[in-house]
């Protein structure tokens, strides 16, 4: 028995278990896979690579009651636009290329028949005031815009702890989003012919906190090697 507050909680407890054991079931196997996922775009060279390739992570992905608050938030603001914008929002849009896939959130037909492409990020409030990870944002969102040929994106930006919401529009960059199917195509032939990608962010936050890292840490940083599975 613990305590909280003053009232004892018994362990085990059976409805967290079982959330635990639903939120589990609904991991999938790590496997290879052919293509870049757009929410990894921005990431760098060598954890696409290692994600290309199944390679398995450090540890175990640990299920997040964030997560699932993410989740539900998503889906609410999903069906809301779908309600305030009749017969013009579309959402849960699977786009793929020859070398990205990906789900767009919701995609809007504007007033002059243009599309716009919306993302919903669902933040912490740190996040929410550093708006630290935009440019990630804006590229998974380009990337989206230029398998859609949407002119403008949007962040729809929810502050998970305090219920703040901000629409964040930008008109899309037609040469960055070129550039970013450019590095997944040349990725995805890395990985293809078993090679793992240079480590372009060793050091940086990104790579404190890489699901690869430790496998990553004895390996040259700068060199495209060849991919052992041990």
């Amino acid at each position: 028995m613990t305590s909280f507050f003053g009232v004892q909680i018994q362990k085990p407890q059976p409805l967290v278990d079982a959330i635990r054991a639903a939120v589990a079931a609904k991991r999938r196997p790590v496997a290879a896979r052919d293509r870049v996922y757009a929410s990894e775009i921005s990431a760098c060279d060598r954890r696409i690579t290692f994600g290309l390739l199944g390679c398995e992570p450090d540890a175990p992905r640990a299920d997040s009651p964030s997560a699932l608050l993410g989740d539900a938030i998503h889906a609410h603001l999903e069906a809301l636009l779908v309600e305030a914008f009749p017969g013009r929002v579309e959402t849960e849009v699977r786009v793929m290329s020859g070398a990205v896939s990906g789900r767009i959130d919701a995609l809007l037909v504007e007033d002059d028949n243009t599309l716009t492409v919306i993302d919903i990020k669902t933040v912490s409030a740190k996040e929410w005031a550093t708006r630290s990870k935009m440019n990630e944002y804006v590229d998974q969102i380009s990337v989206y815009a230029a398998l859609t040929d949407a002119q403008t994106g949007v962040v729809l930006l929810v502050n998970r702890d305090t219920g703040e919401m901000e629409e964040l529009r930008f008109e899309i960059d037609r040469a960055r989003a070129e550039a970013l199917l450019y590095k997944a195509l040349r990725l995805q032939s890395l990985a293809l012919e078993g090679y793992i990608a240079a480590a372009v962010a060793w050091g940086t936050e990104e790579c404190r906190w890489c699901p690869f890292r430790k496998r990553c840490e004895s390996l040259d940083k700068t060199s495209v090697l060849a991919y052992t599975a041990d």
